[in-house]
Formats: structure tokens, C-alpha cells, sequence
């Protein structure tokens, strides 16, 4: 896998790749008969993918919300569906949150989950760690919740003086075995289950870029979950490969979900800020996510951007949809042309 430069704005010719699977509710690809202002040059279609709201707007800077007040939110945010964050099963949240879930008007639910016992220190609780894992996609079935996303957190040795020189470029042996018993189960239970998983890719820990996705999908023998994307982990790490690289390895046939969330580096450091501010070209990223046909959920991270938490989210939901109808008002503003 060869580097290639971080974002290449140089025109390209290459045509529509083949559409990566989606989540099966997400209906039919629209029909091709349908007039121009549904694409952009190429024919490529512009799909109208569900923006989800993943629940970390509304936590941290010394404030909490309900559920039913993050509910509220998020729809009059204008989101098609709601994310929740390590809620456990068990817990009094989670019943809440399925009994509001019940008379909620959005389309699409996803629930993402981490596990810590990649890093030395909690290595001896990979085994219960697992259980909770499975005993999470079971919960999701149970509760027709369309989605899972597992990350696998933890710094301590796999940190570093820079995001690229930390997480999976300081891996040994012990690391990528312990993610690949992890990814494994989590594999078995989406497919026994019948719920879509993903793997996320989070700075500084093992799982960080696409390249250690692909190194933990094949080490797990995964052939049931698929990788994630998203914007800012990716961005952030120096070491990722292009994104029109990063979209054509053979993982992303499988990628069922999408993050695009703005940041801009502090030091060492790449913060999470509102969509239009940061220094991600998410139009352009945007247009390749398009430009690679895939049709899932699309969702925005909002930890510790601080403020309002509707105007932040509320933010990323206008930005989209201009995007997208300026995509398909105005063909020849289309970023890849």
C-alpha cells in the first residue's frame, strides 16, 4: 500500500466504482431514468444517505442532557436517525432509551461500543470483554437496532509524540492478536445476530488508520462486519494513505458506515470543531464519498466541541444538504471534475 498525498485535488477521469453495501433498510439505489439534477458528470448519483446523529454532542463541558431531550434535538436538527454511545444493556438509560426509541420518528438506529483490552493493563479482561461485546449485538438485534460500530481504545504503550507515531505504529505482536480474538467474536455475533457491524478507526489507539483496519478485518478472518470511515481519524493521521487510495482497498466493498466530522490540529492534538470550521475540505471529501457509491448512514461526532449542541449538529445537517443540492443544482461546482 503505497503512500499518496493527503488530498489530491488534481482532476481525475477514473469512473464510478462499484456500490459498496449499505444497510439493508436504506432502500432500493435510485432509478438512473431519473432527470440530471439527481447527478453530476459521470452519471454519478448523489444518494440521499441518512444523516444520523451520533450522541456525543450532548455530554462533557460540565453539562448532561436527557434522552428524550437529545431526541428532541436531533429531530428538530433535522437527523433521519440517532446513534447512542456505550450504553449498557443493562442499565436504566438503556430502557429509557428503548422506550422513547419506540415512539421516535427517525429512520435509522445505531448503537457504538468500545472495548479497552487491547492495551497491556486490561488485557487479562479480554475474555468478559468479549461477553459484553456479543451480549451488546444481541441488544441491538433484540431492540432492531440497524447498526454497531466498535472501536478499540486505549493509549498507555501504544502512545506517542505524534497521532502517526502512536496507536498502530507502535503495535507489537500482542496488540494485533488481541484485536484479532476481539474482531473475531464481534464478526460471529453481528452474523449470528443479523446486524451490521463496523469497525472504527480512532487516533492514538491500535485501530487508527484504514491500513490497520485492513491488518485487523484479514488477522480476524472478519467476513461478515466491514471497516468504518471517518474523516477526522483519517485526516489527522499522517501516515493514512490518500483518500482515493483508501477507497479503493478491497475492505471498502464492505463499508457500511460513514463519519464526517471537521477538526483542526492543536499541537499534537486534533480536536473535534463545528463542520465549517475546520480545516478539512469536507466538500471534497464528501464528493469522493459519493463519487464511491455508497449509500449507508452518515453521522458527525460532536465530543467536547462545547456550546450549543443543537446549533453544532444542527450545523452539520444544513451543511449536507447544501452540499448536496449544490451538487446537483450546479454540476460544474463538483469538486472531482
Amino acid at each position: 500500500m503505497k503512500n499518496s498525498p493527503r488530498r489530491n485535488f488534481l482532476k481525475k477521469t477514473t469512473s464510478l466504482m462499484a456500490v459498496a453495501s449499505g444497510i439493508p433498510i436504506l432502500g432500493k439505489a435510485q432509478d438512473l431514468s431519473k432527470e440530471a439534477p439527481d447527478y453530476v458528470s459521470s452519471n454519478i448519483e448523489i444518494p440521499d444517505n441518512p444523516l444520523v446523529l451520533f450522541d456525543n454532542f450532548h455530554t462533557g463541558n460540565r453539562r448532561s442532557y436527557s434522552i428524550k431531550a437529545r431526541f428532541e434535538s436531533a429531530k428538530k436538527a433535522g437527523f433521519d436517525g440517532f446513534e447512542f454511545v456505550s450504553i449498557d444493556p443493562d442499565s436504566d438509560l438503556w430502557k429509557e432509551a428503548m422506550e422513547l426509541k419506540e415512539v421516535s420518528d427517525f429512520k435509522v438506529f445505531g448503537l457504538h461500543w468500545t472495548t479497552n483490552t487491547v492495551v497491556d493493563k486490561n488485557a487479562n479482561q479480554i475474555d468478559s470483554a468479549i461477553e459484553g461485546i456479543v451480549k451488546a449485538v444481541e441488544a441491538c438485534a433484540n431492540n432492531r437496532i440497524d447498526y454497531m460500530s466498535l472501536s478499540l481504545s486505549g493509549t498507555d504503550e501504544l502512545g506517542g509524540p505524534t497521532i502517526q507515531e502512536s496507536g498502530s505504529a507502535k503495535a507489537e505482536e500482542r496488540h494485533w492478536e488481541r484485536a484479532f480474538k476481539i474482531i473475531a467474536a464481534f464478526d460471529a455475533a453481528c452474523k449470528s445476530f443479523g446486524v451490521t457491524g463496523s469497525l472504527y478507526p480512532h487516533t492514538h489507539w491500535l485501530c487508527d488508520t484504514p491500513e490497520s483496519q485492513v491488518k485487523i478485518l484479514e488477522g480476524a478472518n472478519a467476513n461478515s462486519i466491514g471497516p468504518a470511515f471517518c474523516s477526522h481519524h483519517w485526516y489527522a493521521n499522517k501516515a493514512a494513505a490518500g483518500l482515493e487510495e483508501v477507497l479503493d482497498y478491497s475492505i471498502m466493498k464492505k463499508l457500511n458506515y460513514v463519519v464526517l466530522t471537521n477538526g483542526k490540529f492543536s499541537g499534537t492534538n486534533f480536536p473535534a470543531v463545528r463542520f465549517n470550521e475546520g480545516e478539512i475540505d469536507m466538500a471534497w471529501v464528501y464528493a469522493n464519498i459519493i463519487k464511491f457509491g455508497y449509500k449507508g448512514p452518515i453521522s458527525s461526532q460532536g465530543w467536547a466541541i462545547g456550546g450549543d449542541p443543537f446549533q453544532s449538529s444542527k450545523l452539520f445537517v444544513d451543511t449536507m444538504r447544501d452540499l448536496k443540492k449544490r451538487f446537483r443544482d450546479q454540476p460544474d461546482l463538483w469538486p472531482l471534475i
